[in-house]
């Protein structure tokens, strides 16, 4: 890939990082202050929004097999 696609890559990814701190940290207070449960919610956030650009790239990697 070449650094005209990296760079926009790499802003999207420090967006989408920023917004599951948030929904993380919200979702973190509503069940109790606790570091370990906003991890967790990152954690999960963070695989959560990677399953649907996997999704995208397998399609596009495998569509000519059929």
């Amino acid at each position: 890939m070449g650094p005209l696609l990296l760079f926009p890559l790499y802003i999207i990814w420090i967006v989408q990082n920023f917004l599951n701190y948030g929904t993380a940290y919200r979702l973190t207070r509503k069940g109790g202050d606790n570091g370990v449960a906003l991890f967790g919610w990152m954690l999960a956030l963070g695989f959560a929004s990677i399953i649907p650009g996997l999704g995208i790239w397998l399609y596009f990697k495998y569509k000519d097999d059929y």
